[in-house]
C-alpha cells in the first residue's frame, strides 16, 4: 500500500500485512516525522434479505406446526367429551367394560379447531406480513437507526435512507499545479434536507485507483458545524502530492474525530 508523509509529502510503498489490525507507527526517512498508519478497512458484508420463496417456506412451516398442535388439542378435547358422556376411549391393554346405552339427540360433531385455524391462518399471516413490511418502509429511518444493516436492503429496493438529514451534491475534483507543488482539490455542496437544525460532521475524502481500491483517505472539517433547515454550504478540501495512481474520489460524512493530520491509507 502507498503511504504519504503528512509533513513533507514523501511517498513510500509499505507491505499492508505488516501493519496488523490496529496499524502501526512509521517514520519518514526524509524529515523523520512520525505518524500512525491505519490498516486497510475490511469490507463489511450484510446478509441478503430473505427472498419471497424463503419467506413463504418459513410461513408454511410455522403453519404446519400450528396445525399439528391444534389437531392434538382437538383430539384431547374429543376424548374428554367422550368421558363426560360415559364413554371410555379404547386404550391398548384395557379390559372391556359394559357400555351405557347410547344417548339420543346428541349435538352434531363440531368442526375441528385445526381445520378452522388452517382456513384463517394463511390470510392472517399474509395480512400481518404486509402490515409489518408497510410499517418498516414508512418508518425506515427509525428502522435503520436500530438495525443499520437494513440500509442495504432499502437501498437495493430503491428506497435509500438518509439518517443524517444531509445531502452531498455537486462534487467536483481536480489536480492543480502551482509554485508550492501538486494538489488534489475536492469541492462540493452540503445541504440540510430536514425541517430542523442539523449537525454537520467531518467530511471524509478517499482517493481510489482504477480498480476501486482506496489509496489515501483524509478528513476535513466542514465550513460550519450546523445548518439551518434547507441551508446549503460549499466545502473545499486539498491534498498535497496526491497518489499518482488515483483515478476517482469518494466523499462521505464520517463521525471520526480529526487528529490534526490526514490518516494515511
Amino acid at each position: 500500500m502507498l503511504i504519504v508523509c503528512p509533513s513533507c509529502s514523501s511517498q513510500y510503498e509499505l507491505d499492508a500485512a505488516k501493519l496488523g489490525p490496529s496499524g502501526r507507527k512509521v517514520r519518514c526517512a526524509k524529515c523523520e516525522t512520525r505518524w500512525h498508519v491505519e490498516a486497510e478497512p475490511q469490507p463489511v458484508t450484510f446478509p441478503d434479505a430473505p427472498s419471497s420463496e424463503e419467506t413463504t417456506a418459513l410461513l408454511d412451516e410455522e403453519l404446519r406446526r400450528a396445525t399439528e398442535i391444534e389437531e392434538q388439542v382437538s383430539a384431547l378435547t374429543a376424548e374428554r367429551a367422550a368421558l363426560a358422556e360415559g364413554d371410555e376411549p379404547s386404550r391398548p391393554g384395557a379390559r372391556p367394560r359394559g357400555r351405557r346405552p347410547a344417548r339420543t339427540g346428541r349435538k352434531p360433531a363440531p368442526v375441528p379447531l385445526g381445520t378452522r385455524m388452517r382456513a384463517m391462518a394463511a390470510p392472517a399471516l399474509a395480512i400481518g406480513g404486509l402490515a409489518v413490511l408497510g410499517l418498516l418502509v414508512w418508518q425506515r429511518d427509525v428502522a435503520v437507526r436500530g438495525a443499520p444493516q437494513l440500509a442495504v436492503v432499502f437501498e437495493k429496493i430503491g428506497l435509500p435512507v438518509n439518517v443524517r438529514g444531509l445531502s452531498l451534491t455537486g462534487i467536483e475534483s481536480g489536480v492543480v499545479q502551482d509554485a508550492q507543488g501538486r494538489f488534489l482539490v475536492v469541492e462540493g455542496d452540503v445541504t440540510n434536507i430536514t425541517k430542523a437544525v442539523a449537525k454537520v460532521p467531518q467530511i471524509e475524502v478517499a482517493v481510489r485507483d482504477s480498480a476501486g481500491q482506496t489509496l489515501y483517505t483524509w478528513a476535513t472539517e466542514p465550513p460550519r458545524p450546523t445548518l439551518e433547515p434547507s441551508e446549503l454550504i460549499r466545502f473545499r478540501a486539498r491534498l498535497a502530492a496526491p497518489p499518482e495512481a488515483g483515478q476517482s474520489v469518494l466523499v462521505r460524512f464520517t463521525t471520526a474525530k480529526s487528529a490534526g493530520i490526514a490518516s494515511a491509507h
